[in-house]
């Protein structure tokens, strides 16, 4: 396929608010497969069209997303899986540990744990086993400006608590002011 055709055809998309796609997804949209598909998305990918962000993720690059690409890639590689922000990156934005990630977001989800490297900044999730219906009450939707939910200020640091991680970091004074 001319990446002037598939521009047209992520382009249509895009306007439906999509813009991150699986290997098998683009094929059926270029309506290839197998060596001819694997030629296109090299080729996407020289041209600047497609960005690989992960094992079998792609971004189309003109995409005009307007909400944060990194939650969005967050939730695109946890399909069918509650996966929201935490630890430290949600401890401080409530400003319950003064350090601020850098080029990374950490998760909690209820799929498989590990760490993703993107162009975009590197993903940290860390699996949970909490019963899904209990976890809905200690996050806040914020879906107009990113597809993560971010956990609760209390949600956060028992998150921290629970999976071992940076609690020398965690301001208790702060914890334990409401708001």
């Amino acid at each position: 396929m001319k990446s002037i055709e598939a521009v047209k055809l992520l382009h249509k998309w895009d306007k439906k608010k999509r813009c991150l796609f699986r290997s098998r997804e683009l094929g059926l949209i270029f309506n290839e497969q197998g060596n001819t598909l694997r030629s296109t998305l090299r080729r996407l990918i020289e041209d600047g069209v497609l960005v690989k962000v992960a094992h079998d993720a792609y971004l189309y690059a003109f995409n005009h997303l307007d909400r944060s690409l990194i939650g969005e890639i967050a939730v695109f590689l946890r399909p069918g899986e509650f996966t929201y922000e935490s630890l430290e990156s949600a401890a401080s934005q409530w400003g319950v540990i003064s350090q601020v990630p850098l080029g990374r977001v950490t998760c909690v989800t209820t799929g498989r744990a590990g760490e993703v490297s993107t162009p975009f900044g590197v993903i940290d999730y860390e699996h949970t086993d909490d019963f899904l219906p209990d976890l809905g009450g200690f996050v806040v939707d914020r879906t107009e400006f990113n597809a993560l939910p971010i956990a609760t200020k209390q949600r956060a640091v028992a998150d921290l608590v629970a999976h071992d991680r940076s609690t020398e970091l965690i301001d208790w004074k702060e914890v334990d002011d409401e708001g």
